[in-house]
């Protein structure tokens, strides 16, 4: 079946080469921070991952994102079924956030969030008002709550608040009134309030008192923000160089090659190695966000924006956590963090992005 031409031509060359650069750091960052452990062969791993996720992102190239949004209850149905049978699958490092198929550990979370940006575009789009109230969007509210609900209860929270930007944002796009919307956010905060009382395990409690004080428990609940803070802070202009970052070579800092990758990044590569990645990340958002106002039609135009609001809200909040600005909380940082069901969501979503772009003169 022949190509059409255009939509080679309208590929995100600029996007796709900034999210290629960002993992091949990650990849450098993560060998540098595992080499002299029993992880060491970790970047190898990553690789094959990267690999994996490119592929991931193909498929999303191939697919007219329009056929997909017409597939977004099958999709949602299949997300939830997964996320119901891996709170009934054997627990995984304590948690219920995987299942193994083959002998390959599945994490269905990170893929739902791409189906609740597919869902959540769908719907919207599907509504030809041009305001909306609080009472137009208890439907797809449920919806993504339902999603929310499941994934916090493997627990992972870090995950489950990703989809509150997403749903914000293309609600808000979708003509979601000002009042509305602070009405919205007052329910949020009744029901994080709710959440305090009832719902969040002591540990999860003790991280944030540890945000406002590490030093209430600096062996324990605070350790991972003491020594971020130290990685962070010793960087410098230049940083420490390459494989000689002294918290993450002598094993001080945990979590090292996820979710404080960035901290070792900013220990060895230092101030101008921090410029560097944030730069990329912003080209990244600017081009996403540039796509959502190129797209030919709403559907196309609120699914980039729930992906990239996803995107932003895991960067920024990674970064901060690192620096001990917020509560710590099990985020990767997209493209660089290790894990493959992280790797493959990020490019999957890079591709749908790429895929409006490419499509915006399609028949």
């Amino acid at each position: 079946m022949p190509i059409d031409r255009r939509l080679l031509l309208n590929v995100d060359w600029v996007m796709l080469g900034a999210v290629l650069l960002l993992s091949a750091i990650g990849v450098a960052t993560i060998r540098s921070a595992t080499h002299t452990d029993a992880n060491s062969g970790l970047y190898l791993k990553q690789l094959a991952l990267l690999g994996l996720g490119l592929a991931g992102l193909l498929a999303a190239l191939l697919v007219d994102y329009r056929r997909l949004a017409d597939r977004a209850p099958v999709l949602y149905l299949a997300s939830v079924a997964a996320l119901a049978y891996v709170l009934l699958a054997p627990k995984i490092a304590g948690t219920h956030r995987w299942f193994v198929v083959g002998g390959i550990q599945v994490q269905p979370s990170e893929l739902t969030k791409l189906v609740a940006a597919v869902l959540v575009a769908k719907v919207f789009a599907d509504s030809r008002k041009e305001s909306l109230g609080l009472v137009d969007i208890v439907g797809p509210g449920a919806a993504v709550g339902v999603l929310v609900l499941l994934i916090a209860a493997e627990p992972d929270l870090g995950t489950a608040f990703c989809l509150v930007p997403l749903f914000l944002t293309v609600a808000f796009l979708a003509g979601l009134r000002f009042r509305a919307l602070l009405g919205l956010v007052a329910v949020l905060g009744i029901v994080f309030g709710i959440g305090w009382q009832f719902s969040l395990k002591e540990y999860q409690k003790t991280r944030i008192y540890t945000f406002l004080d590490p030093n209430l428990d600096p062996k324990g609940a605070g350790y991972q923000k003491i020594q971020s803070q130290i990685a962070v802070g010793s960087g410098g202009l230049l940083g420490k160089g390459y494989n000689k970052g002294s918290q993450a070579q002598l094993g001080y800092l945990p979590a090292r090659h996820t979710d404080f990758i960035f901290s070792v990044l900013a220990e060895e590569m230092g101030f101008l190695g921090v410029a560097v990645v944030l730069g990329l990340y912003l080209l990244v958002l600017w081009r996403a966000l540039e796509t959502a106002q190129l797209a030919r039609d709403r559907v196309g135009a609120f699914l980039v924006a729930g992906i990239t609001a996803v995107l932003a809200f895991q960067v920024v909040y990674n970064i901060a956590m690192v620096a001990g600005l917020v509560p710590v909380k099990g985020l990767p940082l997209p493209a660089m963090s290790y894990g493959g069901a992280s790797i493959l969501s990020t490019l999957v979503g890079v591709g749908l992005i790429i895929n409006v772009r490419m499509r915006r003169f399609a028949n």
